[in-house]
């Protein structure tokens, strides 16, 4: 075990050795579901996740407009459902808040669609939930218009608002969550699938192969028809295909915009791609040592966007399209101000938008529930001679 680490990293190594001396070797999915979200000192939950800088950057953190551009396009999507009298925008893993706050700035310059608008936090981060707060309190402060109506509920609290109301009219909204899911890391062999576990011996972490860990797992590689080659590493997340079609329920009518990294399964699980997508980062750097610092390091995944749409699928969704971030971005007007702006926030403003960075690492996948309308300014074409939105089904 390492001595040297953080307290909190060696409060949670010893907290993982000893479920594993207790019980015997976990599945890999609970080592990273405690290594980012153990209460006290999982990843997330000491808000060491929260996209700030840390180890990683998100879109929000770069750049003003990201949020801003949201909030126009959560505008438009007010208008085409008529206009309610309560539209609501629920942001899952809001991370800093920076998202939030420059949402709920921009929505100011719209009073008809503020006066409207309910901002929904759902984070599971003590940490993070105080630093937002802190965020969101001076919003609209000394402005003549006041800010849209914010409040923090969990999904559970949702869901409960969902059962007696029937959902609400609004979007969803989850930016870089569904990476951060605990995976399955799975392969074959011999003696047929098997699944990666973390055991713990002569005080160090270390991986063994063992059967699968439940039937629901098997009955997920069989519904998704993933079936990774001998010696290859497939690693799948079914938390994360539960979550969207949790969330997806919630709305009556509206949509699910999710924006992450990650491929469809015939990519993703190609027998070309041998060792998976898992992937550790630790100040900005690649770690390759997924088992090194639990809780101090963030471990992330490449999404499964087949088995994402099919889960939106099963709970009543209907795939609007797929683009890249930079083309929803562009087609909302990213660069309308550009010239307007100094170097820096130019600068800034390519990383998320242009093809060859941010920009054309993320993808947007862009759900409807409940008859909402097609035609999104998000995912028209920018310009002519770019192709318009990839249709899916």
């Amino acid at each position: 075990m390492n001595t040297v680490a953080p307290a909190a990293t060696a409060a949670l190594e010893e907290i993982l050795a000893g479920a594993i001396r207790a019980s015997g070797p976990m599945p890999f999915a609970r080592f990273m579901e405690l290594s980012l979200y153990h209460p006290e000192h999982g990843y997330y939950a000491r808000g060491l996740g929260g996209g700030g800088g840390r180890d990683y950057v998100t879109s929000s953190g770069i750049h003003r407009a990201y949020g801003a551009l949201l909030a126009r396009q959560a505008a438009e999507m007010w208008r085409l459902l008529g206009a309610p009298e309560r539209f609501r925008f629920v942001e899952f893993g809001p991370g800093e808040g920076r998202f939030a706050r420059d949402v709920l700035d921009a929505s100011r310059a719209d009073a008809p669609f503020a006066a409207a608008l309910e901002y929904v936090l759902v984070e599971t981060s003590p940490a993070l939930v105080e630093r937002q707060r802190r965020l969101n309190a001076a919003i609209g402060a000394g402005a003549a218009a006041a800010p849209p109506r914010v409040a923090w509920k969990t999904l559970e609290e949702l869901e409960r608002e969902a059962d007696r109301s029937g959902g609400f009219a609004g979007c969803l909204f989850a930016n870089e969550v569904l990476d951060a899911f605990p995976v399955h890391r799975v392969t074959s062999g011999d003696e047929g699938l098997r699944e990666v576990y973390v055991d713990f011996e002569n005080g160090a972490f270390r991986t063994t192969l063992r059967p699968l860990s439940t039937p629901d797992l098997g009955d997920y590689l069989r519904h998704h028809r993933i079936a990774p080659e001998p010696g290859q590493i497939a690693d799948v997340a079914p938390a994360a295909a539960r979550f969207v079609g949790r969330a997806a329920r919630l709305l009556s009518r509206g949509w699910f915009v999710i924006v992450d990294y990650g491929d469809e399964a015939a990519d993703l699980f190609h027998p070309a791609r041998r060792r998976g997508s898992l992937r550790a980062f630790h100040r900005h750097r690649l770690v390759d040592d997924l088992l090194a610092r639990p809780g101090e390091q963030d471990l992330t995944a490449h999404v499964d966007f087949t088995a994402v749409r099919r889960a939106a699928a099963e709970a009543g969704c209907e795939a609007a399209a797929t683009v890249s971030q930079a083309h929803f971005l562009l087609a909302l007007g990213a660069l309308e101000d550009f010239e307007a702006q100094d170097l820096a926030a130019r600068e800034a403003l390519k990383e998320i938008v242009l093809p060859d960075r941010m920009g054309g690492a993320f993808r947007v996948l862009v759900l409807r529930r409940g008859g909402a309308p097609e035609g999104l300014r998000g995912l028209s074409a920018p310009w002519r001679d770019l192709p318009v939105a990839e249709r899916t089904s």
